[in-house]
């Protein structure tokens, strides 16, 4: 069987919709209604923290292919950190297009720590949580919207992931499944 849900196009259109727009006063550009200058000219940013559960139980293949499509939305533009968990913020960086060779972690799993960095530090357009689920419900409400991306052999409860948990919920799928 075919997966109803295209997570990947999912993830993207999520990603997309969440960005900023700017108008900015141009001496270059003359305005196109009035033909005088300043012109305008809009600037789109796109701001984005990627919380990865390091946990046990997450799967290297798994975060190698959550870091593919990470490259596709950093192409189009969007800024990028991401925050490696576990039961507390292992490490922050921002990504560039390269995946790293290694992750910190390995523990349990707490979602509370990269939510309370997105609301009082970060401050990001969009949180994307990459995660198998296995954990308590986060205590905090995020700010900003917030998409689970639940790997394959993640946590699931009547045929949807982590129904109690706010926010987009996407369930991982092979390319071929």
């Amino acid at each position: 069987l075919k997966p109803l849900v295209q997570w990947r196009r999912l993830l993207r259109i999520f990603a997309q919709s969440s960005t900023r727009t700017y108008v900015r006063n141009t001496l270059k550009r003359p305005s196109k209604r009035y033909g005088t200058s300043p012109g305008i000219k809009i600037k789109r940013h796109q701001k984005i923290l990627v919380a990865l559960d390091t946990s046990g139980s997450i799967s290297e293949e798994d975060i190698a292919e959550f870091f593919s499509e990470l490259y596709h939305i950093w192409k189009r533009g969007a800024e990028i950190m991401v925050v490696e968990c576990d039961t507390r913020i292992a490490a922050t960086y921002r990504y560039q297009g390269i995946a790293p060779t290694g992750i910190h972690g390995g523990g349990g799993t707490h979602f509370d720590a990269p939510i309370h960095f997105a609301n009082t530090e970060y401050h990001p357009d969009a949180l994307i949580y990459f995660t198998d689920g296995f954990g308590p419900v986060p205590s905090l409400k995020p700010r900003m919207p917030l998409m689970w991306m639940v790997s394959r052999a993640g946590c699931q409860v009547e045929g949807e992931p982590m129904p109690q948990f706010a926010g987009l919920k996407v369930r991982m799928h092979h390319a071929g499944a």
